[in-house]
Formats: structure tokens, C-alpha cells, sequence
């Protein structure tokens, strides 16, 4: 079988163009075209404000249907690709799978208030627990965390999807959400506050309600003790606001809260193409690739005390270890992203369980 060629030509009459708005933009010393591409070199010295003026080049042509990137080996220069056609899913993936995962939230939900419910209709009541208790922080969570992509991709003129959730009529009734980012990411600045808003963004709704959630739960009592055939650990930040919830019974709200807070941890992991891993690439630029294989490493390690984290470390090893470049791989990180860094690595640390479910 013959592999696809996904190249696409830069067509002559798009030279004009392209060389018009480059050179308005950067001053060069030489363009080389080819049937795939066009090269503007460059030297530094001439071009002090390289990087926001590749910017400006870049919200130019992005929209066009031209991908600009940088690159500064041996010679400087600015490469134009023409982008292949793509097709992106239509706004009613998003409502269809939004529902399915509303729906299997709740079922699971409901599960859980199983210990909760007694008297009349313990079905429908059941189920109404599931919503209020289970499925609403949870998608709070999940969400706000996809929004806070959303709203910082947007900020720089990248394009994305609406949240994407995924439903899982089992265990905690979801996979999670993504969003899909439409186009490249254009440095590493971006790199770093798009992948630090996600966790952020959850973090700080999930916050506020673990004391919600144990508050809930000392006020309602439970009718049953049914076990539910695991146990929960709870990461460094309850402790440190000296949150203890009660989890024989678990309250559903209690388990949801928790679940953000794990989702938190997960994501930030400094590895592949998790929010971390956006983050380090970000910050570090190709030196990151040496962070990505040490925590690849330890997930494999810790995996021998939750057989979780092995799954999570095959995840990550099939979407891709080593992250691609930005754009402009080349842009100075500003300090506002290194105190960014810092944050991502605190919320880390005290929402990271070792071995987070115990099975009773």
C-alpha cells in the first residue's frame, strides 16, 4: 500500500501574496521557493521585534490557509506551508455527546445515593441525587477546566471546538472532555497559558467546593451502609485545610469534588500531550523532552502501587511522548509564565494521589 502524500503546492499566484505580507512584516535577505514551500531568511539583527512581528504574520495567513513557523538553526529563516483541507465536526457532536455523558453522569451518580434514598419513588429520587449531588459538580468541573482552554486559545487567535465530553456508564460515568485546538499553537507563551488555564480554571471551581461537599455531607444523613466496593484517598490539599470528609458511606458530591481534584492532578502530569506536558514544553522548549521521560518512567514505577497509572503511561506513549513545537519555538518566555509554571506545579503536588482508589 502507498502512504497518502499529504503535501499541498504553494500555487504561483499565491507568491505575490505571501512575499507582500512577509516582507511588510520582517526585513529578508533572501526567498527560496519551491513547489511545497517558501523560505524567507532573515538575519536577527535586522529583525529586533522577530517575535511579534512572526505574530502579526501569522494571524495573517493562519485564516488564508498558509501555516508560518520559524526557525533558527545554522540560518534564520520563516517557512510558509500551504495548509491540507480539513474538515471539523459540526456543533451537534458536541450537544449528542454533552447529553450521553449528562446522562451517564447521573446514572452513575445515582449509584452512589444509593445510601441516601429511602421512602417513596427511591428510584426517581435516586436518580435526582445523581443530578444535583454527582453530575453537576462533575460536569461543572470537567467543563469549566475546557472552557479555561477555550477562552485563553481564543485570547490568542487560536481557533477551537466546544468541548467534546466523553460518556462511560460505569465508575465515575465519563472519560473526561477535550477540546480540539483548530490551529497550531503559535509560541510557546501560548503553549503555556493554554495548557496551565485548563487545570486552573477547575481548580479554582473545584476549590470552593470540597467545602460544599463536606459540609453536605455532615447534614444529610445516610439510611444505608451499603459498601461500594472501594475506598478513596484524599490528595495533600485536604489536609491542609483540614477537610476530612466521612466516607463510610460515600456522599456522591464528596466522590464528584474528588474526582475533579484527581482529574486536576492528572492532567497537569508533565508528560506528552496532557495540560503538563503543555506546559513544560512551554516553558523549557526542547529541553522538556528530558521531563517528559522521567515522569513517563515514574508512572511506569508507580504503577506498581495503582495498576492505573500503567494505563495512563500507554495513553500517553500512543498520543505521542515527545510534544511538538509551537510555531515560533524561538520567543522568550515573559516572568508572568514562570510564576504560571510554579502554580501548575503547587496544584500538582497537593492534588496528586500515588495510589488514589483502594478496592475493599
Amino acid at each position: 500500500m502507498e502512504a497518502q502524500n499529504n503535501t499541498v503546492r504553494v500555487q504561483s499566484e499565491d507568491l505575490e501574496y505571501l512575499v507582500n505580507t512577509v516582507k511588510s512584516k520582517i526585513q529578508t535577505y533572501e526567498i527560496q521557493v519551491s513547489p511545497t514551500d517558501v523560505k524567507f531568511f532573515y538575519f536577527n539583527s535586522d529583525n529586533p521585534a522577530i517575535s511579534e512581528s512572526f505574530d502579526e504574520i501569522r494571524q495573517e495567513l493562519i485564516p488564508k490557509g498558509y501555516i508560518p513557523f520559524l526557525y533558527e538553526g545554522g540560518e534564520h529563516y520563516l517557512q510558509v506551508n500551504r495548509r491540507p483541507p480539513t474538515k471539523f465536526r459540526g456543533i451537534y457532536v458536541n450537544i449528542i455527546m454533552l447529553i450521553l455523558t449528562l446522562a451517564s453522569t447521573i446514572y452513575v451518580g445515582s449509584l452512589y445515593a444509593e445510601n441516601y434514598v429511602s421512602g417513596n419513588n427511591p428510584e426517581l429520587m435516586r436518580l435526582l441525587y445523581g443530578f444535583v449531588f454527582f453530575s453537576v459538580p462533575l460536569m461543572s468541573i470537567l467543563g469549566i477546566h475546557e472552557l479555561g482552554h477555550y477562552i485563553v486559545a481564543k485570547r490568542f487567535k487560536v481557533r477551537a471546538s466546544l468541548p467534546f465530553f466523553i460518556p462511560f456508564p460505569f465508575s465515575i460515568g465519563t472519560f473526561g472532555a477535550f477540546i480540539s485546538l483548530r490551529d497550531p499553537v503559535p509560541n510557546r507563551k501560548a503553549m503555556t497559558e493554554i495548557g496551565i488555564a485548563g487545570p486552573l480554571f477547575g481548580f479554582l471551581l473545584a476549590f470552593p467546593l470540597l467545602f460544599v461537599a463536606d459540609y453536605l455531607q455532615k447534614i444529610i444523613p445516610y439510611v444505608h451502609n451499603y459498601s461500594l466496593g472501594f475506598g478513596i484517598n484524599f490528595p495533600l490539599v485536604y489536609h491542609l485545610l483540614n477537610i476530612h470528609p466521612v466516607t463510610t458511606p460515600l456522599f456522591p458530591m464528596v466522590f464528584a469534588v474528588w474526582v475533579g481534584m484527581f482529574a486536576t492532578a492528572m492532567n497537569l502530569l508533565p508528560v506528552g500531550q496532557l495540560d503538563g506536558g503543555h506546559v513544560v514544553r512551554g516553558l523549557l522548549g526542547r529541553h522538556a523532552n528530558i521531563v517528559d521521560y522521567i515522569f513517563v518512567a515514574l508512572l511506569f514505577g508507580l504503577g506498581f502501587l495503582y495498576e492505573g497509572w500503567w494505563l495512563l503511561a500507554i495513553f500517553v506513549l500512543i498520543l505521542g511522548l515527545t510534544h511538538p513545537p509551537a510555531l515560533d519555538d524561538y520567543s522568550r518566555i515573559p516572568s508572568r509564565d514562570i510564576v504560571l509554571g510554579i502554580i501548575a506545579l503547587v496544584m500538582f503536588v497537593i492534588t496528586f494521589t500515588p495510589i488514589p482508589l483502594v478496592v475493599k
